[in-house]
């Protein structure tokens, strides 16, 4: 069968893509290799970094893509690329208009999520982060059973979805407005449990936009396939003309009058790109879907594609944790909030802290220091109040964590230390100069609560420091972490349409990259929050413009 375009991947990229050149009059069809459509994008925090956005300007902030331009390229310095820095801030604002005017996709104004460069000028604490509107499931009808879940391991027990709008009700508990918001979320999710869905049908997050996104290509006329594996390119010289598939078990050859855009989704899961590119590859943990296998980049590569040089970091890192559990699915825990609370430090072998565990680039310091893996370890009363990885807060499943060997417990610093196999007088030291810090809230250390990007996910209760404080009485808990990802970022070299390019700066007719198939506009050095969905969104939305004006 013919068609206009052809989109490998049905992430944020290729679903923007597909959404925009479908609502531009051509014939779309995605082909997603897993047997669920969402990508990446479903498992995230669904954020998009969007600085001069029209919600932004609805709220009066004094924010500019130009002051935005100035910031990104001190970060990331002379190797970015200012044509796709251009394109991706120019775009930005009109891609968010243009999917609320014509999609189910809405973006919301985040909470507070701060710049990850605060010390550069041009960073800004609220304003270019934006989240995506919670989704109804059942708006996908017969299909929502084909929409790819939330990981489960981010989600509170049986699969009830948090949004990052439920946080400050959370932070709260028990009050009564805290317990109201949260009894009505649980009275809907119970309810979609009689009614005979397998999870509830309110979507947040990440999966709040895939689902969005999976319906607006369905009213656009997109036709969505899954379990179809897109082996190799189809190429007219140097025109893409097609894919070529396999699907149960049978190969076949599609054409694309006008174009394909290429956003399988990096390449995480592949053994051997991860021993190209990522440090510590053996033991490095993706949260990705296991999908992510470089299809794209390969593909592209075969067809006389380039890649973009070397890029300042090949992923964007994420510090994990791991459970095997008793029906061989590998649990991933990517420990974004209970590092950042006070008492919880991680440390080597030694027993030593080697860096800030509540930052955002906490990993890189394990890569540096050779602390690969590490343990992270929080007293009874910590654990309880905050949780401890895939322990909740309250601790109603610590016992269990135990007993699967997730956590380990010791009645004693020394105790625990001989059974994690860290040095214990090394732990006791750490542990006493902590101690010392906290009295003052000032970790002299490492700077941990030292910025406001650090305390957006403190307790603001605790003071003087949100993020750092003492470890009291025992018994102690450790949990082993890894390092890990959220993004690859090496890909194809694109130019400011997403044309993919080869070895000498000239488009391949036809081909497209969008999301994580293309490089990384940051050369891998996220400017802050939703750096990831962002360009996903934001480069799926320019080739399907470009697509929708060459067809």
């Amino acid at each position: 069968m013919n068609w206009d375009v052809i989109v490998v991947g049905s992430g944020a990229a290729g679903m923007a893509a597909a959404v925009r050149a479908a609502k531009g009059g051509l014939k779309v069809l995605v082909l997603e290799k897993a047997d669920c459509f969402g990508g990446t994008t479903s498992v995230s925090g669904g954020g998009i970094w969007i600085p001069g956005s029209p919600q932004a300007k609805a709220e009066g902030l004094n924010d500019s893509p130009e002051i935005a331009r100035g910031y990104i390229l001190k970060a990331i310095g002379e190797t970015a690329r200012t044509e796709l820095i251009d394109a991706y801030l120019d775009n930005g604002p009109e891609m968010v208009s243009w999917f609320e005017a014509n999609s189910e996709v809405v973006f919301l104004m985040s909470l507070p999520s701060s710049d990850w460069y605060p010390e550069i000028e041009g960073s800004v604490h609220y304003g270019r982060v934006l989240s995506p509107r919670e989704f109804d499931g059942k708006k996908l009808g017969k299909r929502f059973p084909e929409l790819r879940a939330g990981r489960e391991e981010f989600n509170a027990p049986g699969g009830f979805m948090i949004d990052m709008f439920d946080l400050p009700y959370l932070a709260t508990m028990p009050s009564p407005k805290s317990l109201f918001h949260f009894g009505k979320l649980a009275a809907r999710f119970g309810f979609d449990k009689m009614r005979g869905y397998k999870r509830g049908t309110r979507l947040t997050m990440g999966n709040a936009l895939a689902g969005a996104l999976m319906k607006s290509a369905m009213d656009a006329g997109v036709e969505l396939r899954h379990s179809v594996a897109v082996s190799h390119l189809m190429m007219d010289g140097r025109r893409a003309t097609g894919v070529k598939i396999t699907s149960n078990g049978k190969t076949e050859e599609l054409t694309a009058r006008v174009g394909v855009v290429l956003a399988s989704g990096g390449f995480s899961a592949s053994e051997q790109l991860r021993k190209a590119y990522i440090p510590y590859a053996e033991q490095h943990v993706s949260i990705l879907p296991y999908e992510n296998t470089g299809d794209g980049m390969n593909m592209g590569l075969e067809a006389g594609a380039s890649l973009d040089g070397d890029n300042l970091s090949n992923a964007v890192w994420s510090v994990v944790s791991t459970l095997k559990r008793e029906d061989g699915y590998l649990m991933r825990y990517a420990h974004l909030m209970d590092m950042s609370k006070p008492g919880c430090i991680a440390v080597n072998d030694k027993g030593e802290r080697f860096g800030n565990e509540a930052s955002v680039h906490f990993v890189t310091d394990m890569h540096k220091s050779g602390a690969v893996p590490a343990w992270i370890i929080n007293d009874a009363a910590g654990v309880k109040k905050y949780g401890l990885g895939l322990v909740y807060p309250g601790a109603p499943n610590l016992k269990k964590m135990i007993a699967a060997g997730y956590v380990i417990e010791g009645a004693t610093l020394r105790e625990l230390a001989g059974k994690i196999g860290v040095d214990a007088a090394g732990l006791d030291r750490t542990v006493a100069r902590v101690n010392e810090m906290a009295k003052t809230g000032v970790d002299a250390d490492f700077g941990k609560g030292n910025t406001l990007i650090d305390k957006e996910i403190g307790d603001p209760k605790h003071s003087p420091n949100p993020c750092f404080g003492a470890i009291g009485a025992g018994p102690y808990y450790a949990v082993k972490i890894y390092p890990g990802d959220g993004s690859t970022t090496v890909g194809l070299k694109i130019d400011g349409k997403c044309r993919v390019l080869d070895a000498h700066g000239a488009a391949l007719e036809g081909l497209y990259a969008a999301g994580l198939d293309a490089n990384s506009i940051w050369r891998g050095k996220s400017p802050a929050h939703g750096c990831n969905v962002g360009p996903a969104m934001v480069l799926g939305y320019i080739a399907g413009k470009d697509l929708v004006a060459a067809g």
